[in-house]
């Protein structure tokens, strides 16, 4: 019978030996490979989290930029203001740039007068001096900064006044004695 000693390495046949070496180093790799794998994927799922999260927060810094934008786009046309009494309406260019095109329609029927003042002080003397310099006229072709334009009402008219007028940017507005405010759909051929 023959003994072995441990500490002799007699009983490893070496002729397998670096064939399990080899598969010990392949095991160890594929070990390795599954990791980097799994880490890979790992990572990946991390990013699209992350790529989830920025895609959401730009979705939000876009609609923050377009009503910013549409804000500064209506600013102009918020601070045109509307009053009538029951000859006249009034619409206050409170803005600090002219205004064009300035047309009143009270029920739809369109003002019979239009004329720009300064002030509402000696309004009388404004509008006669104004008739007699320009004659008739049911557009105010350009409205100043800080300026009224005062519109004369149709006889009968109770409805419901509307000014629309361009901005300095070009834009079409619609603006009704309740404060509402409309951008009028320019047609193009």
């Amino acid at each position: 019978m023959r003994t072995i000693a441990w500490a002799s390495v007699d009983w490893i046949d070496w002729g397998d030996a670096p064939t399990w070496g080899g598969a010990v180093f392949a095991a160890a790799a594929a070990a390795a490979a599954m990791w980097t794998l799994r880490s890979q994927q790992e990572q990946i799922a991390e990013q699209r989290v992350f790529i989830e999260q920025q895609s959401e927060n730009l979705q939000l810094e876009r609609q923050a930029l377009l009503v910013a934008a549409q804000e500064r786009r209506e600013s102009q046309a918020r601070d045109v203001f509307l009053s009538s009494e029951p000859s006249y309406v009034y619409a206050s260019n409170n803005s600090r740039e002219p205004l064009t095109s300035v047309e009143c329609s009270d029920g739809g029927r369109p003002a019979v007068r239009a004329m720009a003042v300064s002030d509402r002080q000696n309004l009388a003397a404004q509008l006669m001096a104004q008739l007699l310099r320009h004659g008739e006229s049911t557009v105010v072709e350009d409205l100043g900064a800080q300026h009224i334009a005062v519109f004369q009402r149709p006889q009968g008219a109770a409805g419901p006044v509307t000014v629309t007028f361009t901005d300095a940017a070009g834009v079409r507005w619609t603006r009704d004695e309740l404060g509402g405010l409309e951008e009028v759909q320019v047609a193009t051929s």
